[in-house]
């Protein structure tokens, strides 16, 4: 198994190499270019992709407006959660914003991990807790910050991604007008 993935499992759960390498055949490598869509609504999201590199955002169309819920870069799994989950049409776009290469996994194949032994389980529930955690922390954000707050929160927390992605994003994901941003960037 390649390391980021090793490292990734053992963030959560001191895992074994056996236990690991036991896994490693359920992983299969996916390319995808810049402005390519992982998923798309109405699309049932079948597997889960590890990014080994690469930048990712996920975002609504709604009413021909984009609403940025998660930007996602390398070493995390990327996919649409709820469609994943319960294996329901996308309601949301998972798109590469680079060239990204990424490790696939399947539904099935993580349900039979799950299986394998009550650890793989126990780092599902784990990133599922995490996941709820950001998701709690973003919300907050976005009623309780204002925009310079959520601005600089940003920057400390995703400096990785202040080049990697245009700024028309960026201000999306804060939920402000890219003017907004442009005028905070300025102080």
């Amino acid at each position: 198994m390649i390391p980021e993935l090793q490292n990734f499992f053992r963030f959560f759960i001191d895992f074994s190499d056996e236990e690991l390498n036991e896994v490693w055949h359920f992983f299969h490598p996916r390319k995808l270019k810049k402005g390519q869509c992982l998923y798309s609504p109405g699309e049932v999201a079948t597997e889960t992709g590890f990014i080994l590199k690469g930048v990712f955002r996920v975002y609504y169309l709604v009413n021909g407006k984009e609403s940025t819920r998660f930007l996602g870069s390398e070493n995390i799994f990327i996919s649409s959660v709820p469609s994943f989950t319960t294996q329901k049409p996308c309601i949301e776009y998972v798109e590469a914003l680079e060239n990204a290469d990424l490790l696939m996994l399947s539904f099935q194949d993580l349900q039979q991990m799950c299986n394998m032994s009550p650890r793989w389980d126990r780092l599902v529930r784990y990133l599922a807790e995490y996941s709820y955690n950001e998701q709690q922390r973003r919300i907050y954000s976005l009623i309780a910050l204002t925009a310079q707050e959520r601005y600089e929160e940003f920057t400390k927390s995703r400096s990785d991604l202040i080049q990697r992605i245009p700024q028309y994003i960026i201000a999306n994901y804060l939920g402000i007008s890219p003017e907004t941003l442009s005028r905070i960037r300025k102080q």
